[in-house]
């Protein structure tokens, strides 16, 4: 088995037992077994799998960072979310209003910082919103 934490800036949202971890990276989906080689990987905002022998949970990330050493895989992360407890509807609206403050903020020259913070949290909205549209 695996040990399974993920870690938020807030606090522990996860920590679990699996027989398979889906991590998104940035080279696409990497999936970690029993007795993987220890790494360290930058990960984005999108779906990570949980596969337990009881079935298969979906947690939503933003972009972070996952160490795998042993059998226990940490995920540092700036948000998590278990799919199952998305509201699409609030996704959506969060996304608009995210993306109309990113439009706003370029045409009045906000620096950069600011800039990126928004274009983040878009990802990790659109990220949600794909994760929960796959799961209906």
């Amino acid at each position: 088995m695996i040990t399974l934490e993920i870690i938020t800036p807030d606090a522990k949202v996860l920590s679990t037992e699996a027989t398979q971890v889906v991590l998104p990276t940035e080279s696409g989906e990497t999936g970690i077994l029993t007795g993987h080689i220890p790494i360290v990987t930058k990960i984005v905002a999108g779906e990570l799998k949980v596969i337990k022998e009881s079935g298969t949970e979906f947690i939503a990330v933003d972009h972070g960072f996952a160490k795998v050493l042993g059998n226990t895989i940490s995920v540092l992360t700036e948000a998590a979310i278990d799919v199952a407890e998305i509201d699409l509807g609030a996704v959506e609206l969060a996304q608009v209003k995210a993306q109309e403050a990113l439009r706003a903020a370029e045409e009045e020259g906000v620096d950069y910082e600011q800039l990126e913070a928004l274009e983040k949290s878009v990802q990790f909205l659109i990220a949600q919103k794909l994760a929960k549209g796959r799961r209906r």
